[in-house]
């Protein structure tokens, strides 16, 4: 981008060629107050609080919206313009129900911070509004169209970001109010995430979380901590708000990050209410049907006591989540593993991560990346759904797709052994009737893509013989088929959300990858492939603690440690082993149904805003999770309770071989290089 230069309050400023004026003032620091802008959203230039005036131009001319240009001469802070500002604050305050002293935002609101910079402590204009509704029609958001300045900030979050295009504004003039799906109430809407991006982003007290309006102010907060979300793979990164100890709320970052600042509902409910949850403060060991409180030592020392039988008699295992950071993991590893050499080390969800490890081996070892960051599902003009369910799994990853669909045009093709998710958003379904027949439709697809892409491969006759078998064997049509092989061969860089559906198969994944090699669907950094990993830490838990093998369930063990986040619920088949061991030590923030019930010995362990460390991402990055409040009480870190526990054992923990997180399918070649594999090296 060419460089220009301009003059804003006679201060010379650096931009690039395309920038509007607000971008150039602050990539300078230089202040333009504004209500309707938000950086990273479409500008629209609707409250005029952001005028400026420019040398040889006689109009007011406002900043988010007015190109830069060489050599302008731009002054933002003139006693016309002032006066204008004011003027246009006394409208918009007359237009509705602005009363500061009965609104639950009251100093915590843009529009009255600017009423205060500007001096306004007076509205020359008649009153004439009439009153709006108050929508309290859903559970946790409440819109009260009376603090509406009509910004549109909701609307444009709605649907830039999140991609569900909920929001929008019914009638016209001072009429106008936001109202979803077209009509209907808040509560009512069948398109809303609850994700609470609207709320986030509103300058007044119109859309306001009923959980946090009365738990403080942002600016009253005591702390505000960087930090990220440990429920899902893409690892948000979120503000904590912190007053009087506690959690006040959990906010996204910046609209310009990739995930748009904004936070899934899991990211913004689950977590400030996990710090409400009934805590496990103290040791405890059962006593027939109840627990007694107990020292440290005395616990440690039946855990250990209990450890040394069943390690003798090889009946013990480990059982750990995948939200724990890699320096967590790493301490496992260094006592479990290298130190007692234990064989049973696994997670909770360790068969999807062998499904993805064992399905991407063959690439790996070619020395390409086998998958690519989720992000660059927006840069992508052909987005494929491999039976992943994103709503539930990855919920901004959804955002993702519905955002490369209705903003950027990407056609979207769901190919999956599920309902689809998109609905009327999809372009091309094919649901197969089982997880094998779907797994075999991508590698059909992979073997006629290529046949088609490349010389010597399948023409003619023989592509209509191969995709008539194909129908035959996977339930779909074949004029379905064909018509998902048109849009991959039109594709110039389509990209393929894999589900962890499929990836329990392992020749699934591999199926996968090979369909996005032959659609040539390569990224800077991989193969175009978005995994759905479970939880927040899954790859640096692929380079640690998964086990090679499953040993959940294949026999009955004597004594059985698990360690929980209590985050994210345990599967049915992880319960019924630890029902079925003989003793058991569930280290665990909370007191998580039913995992608790089934426990011998319960110790507590730190929760996720007490602790530090750090997460591998599908964003492909490190990311670090830091501590919000301290722990209090008798929670200690797990470091200095696997270091007594280790005393007792008589073990000196060694240090892991493995390099958490840093290298996890590091790549030594472009991804252009990628070969398609056989099935056969992965079921061998």
């Amino acid at each position: 981008m060419k460089e220009i230069t301009l003059t804003i309050d006679g201060k010379t400023c650096k931009g690039a060629q395309g920038d509007t004026i607000m971008e150039v003032a602050r990539k300078n620091d230089v202040y333009i107050p504004a209500l309707c802008y938000l950086e990273g959203l479409t500008p629209i230039g609707s409250c005029r609080m952001c005028v400026v005036e420019v040398e040889k131009n006689p109009k007011m001319l406002t900043a988010c919206t007015t190109p830069a240009l060489d050599g302008m001469v731009v002054h933002t802070q003139t006693e016309k313009l002032r006066e204008y500002r004011r003027q246009m604050l006394e409208l918009i305050f007359a237009g509705r129900n602005h009363f500061c002293m009965y609104c639950s935002q009251s100093g915590d609101c843009e529009l009255q911070d600017l009423a205060i910079e500007h001096g306004m402590d007076s509205v020359r204009y008649p009153y004439l509004y009439a009153g709006f509704e108050n929508d309290a029609t859903h559970r946790d958001i409440q819109i009260d169209h009376n603090r509406c300045i009509l910004c549109l900030r909701c609307i444009r979050v709605c649907a830039e970001k999140v991609g569900t295009h909920t929001l929008d504004l019914q009638k016209r003039g001072w009429n106008a109010t936001v109202v979803s799906d077209l009509g209907r109430r808040l509560g009512e809407s069948d398109t809303c995430t609850t994700c609470g991006a609207c709320a986030q982003v509103c300058p007044t007290g119109t859309i306001t979380l009923r959980e946090f309006a009365y738990r403080g102010r942002r600016k009253d907060c005591d702390d505000v901590i960087e930090n990220v979300c440990p429920l899902c793979p893409v690892g948000c990164r979120i503000k904590v708000y912190v007053r009087t100890g506690s959690i006040a709320r959990v906010e996204g970052t910046a609209v310009t990050e990739p995930d748009g600042g904004q936070l899934c509902r899991k990211g913004r409910w689950t977590l400030p209410r996990s710090s409400e949850r009934e805590r496990i403060s103290v040791p405890m060991i059962r006593e027939g049907s109840h627990y007694r409180e107990a020292g440290w030592e005395e616990a440690l020392g039946l855990v250990a006591e209990k450890f040394k039988k069943a390690h003798e008699a090889d009946s013990d295992g480990v059982l750990v989540s995948s939200l724990c950071t890699d320096e967590e993991l790493a301490l496992f590893v260094s006592l479990f593993k290298d130190g007692l050499g234990m064989q049973r080390l696994d997670t909770f969800d360790g068969d999807i991560l062998r499904g993805f490890v064992k399905g991407f081996e063959p690439f790996s070892r070619q020395g390409v990346r086998p998958f690519t960051a989720a992000h660059n599902i927006l840069e992508s003009d052909c987005l494929v759904n491999l039976s992943a369910e994103p709503d539930d799994e990855a919920p901004v990853i959804a955002s993702y797709m519905r955002v490369g669909a209705l903003r950027n045009g990407a056609a979207l093709l769901n190919i999956s052994c599920k309902p689809n998710p998109y609905g009327d958003l999809t372009d091309i379904d094919a649901v197969a009737p089982t997880p094998e027949q779907s797994a075999a439709l991508v590698q059909g697809l992979a073997d006629l893509v290529a046949g088609l892409k490349f010389p010597g491969g399948a023409q003619g006759g023989s592509t209509q013989d191969a995709m008539a078998l194909l129908s035959e064997e996977t339930g779909i049509p074949e004029r379905t088929i064909e018509e998902i092989l048109e849009r991959l061969r039109a594709a110039r860089k389509p990209i393929f959300l894999l589900g962890g559906c499929l990836s329990r198969n392992p020749a699934a994944v591999t199926s996968a990858v090979n369909l996005a090699i032959a659609c040539g669907a390569f990224f800077d950094d991989g193969i175009g492939v978005v995994p759905l990993v479970s939880s927040g830490n899954s790859l640096g838990a692929i380079n640690t603690v998964l086990a090679k093998e499953p040993w959940i369930g294949e026999k009955k063990l004597d004594f059985l440690y698990v360690y929980s986040s209590g985050m994210v619920p345990e599967d049915e088949a992880s319960l019924s082993a630890i029902s079925g061991t003989k003793f058991v030590v569930v280290q665990c923030p909370f007191w998580a149904q039913p995992l608790v019930n089934l426990a011998d010995v319960l110790l507590p362990a730190p929760a996720w805003y007490e602790r530090s460390g750090h997460y591998c991402t599908i964003e492909g990055e490190r990311r670090r999770l830091n501590v919000v409040v301290p722990p209090k009480g008798e929670v200690r870190g797990l470091a200095s309770i696997l270091k007594d526990l280790s005393a007792d054992l008589g073990v000196q923990p060694g240090r892991p071989e493995e390099s958490p997180c840093e290298n996890v399918y590091a790549s030594e070649k472009p991804p252009t290089e990628a070969q398609m594999v056989l099935l056969e090296e992965v079921r061998k």
